[in-house]
């Protein structure tokens, strides 16, 4: 399980920040390969759910030029990750952004995540 849970770990935080953004590709399919049906991401507090996570993709890819995430850190335990990383962005109104992340998460059977807990910070 571990080996799933870093690819699933990876493809979230390299290939959703990535693509939700910047892909031509239809959100929901992004979407359904990486999180499960009732997944569920918390960022410093507050809950988003599968759709809305879907839903917050025309405005980032209306604002977002360019994205890089470096993961510092990755950690795999069974089903389980936590991470810390910075993710780097050009964004039209506020130029260039950098928000360090730290993220535990869970990975369902299937590979796909469902749930991840994420506190950030502005740099």
């Amino acid at each position: 399980m571990s080996e799933i849970t870093e690819l699933a770990a990876r493809r979230l935080l390299i290939d959703y920040t990535r693509d939700m953004p910047l892909s031509d590709d239809d959100p929901t399919r992004i979407a359904d390969r990486t999180f499960t049906d009732d997944a569920v991401w918390v960022t410093d507090g507050t809950e988003l759910t599968r759709e809305q996570l879907i839903a917050h993709a025309a405005p980032a890819r209306k604002n977002v030029t360019a994205v890089q995430m470096l993961i510092d850190e990755l950690l795999v335990d069974g089903h389980r990750f936590a991470a810390r990383c910075r993710l780097s962005t050009e964004h039209r109104k506020l130029g260039h952004t950098v928000i360090e992340w730290i993220l535990v998460g869970e990975i369902a059977g299937d590979g796909r995540v469902q749930r991840i807990h994420q506190l950030g910070r502005n740099t």
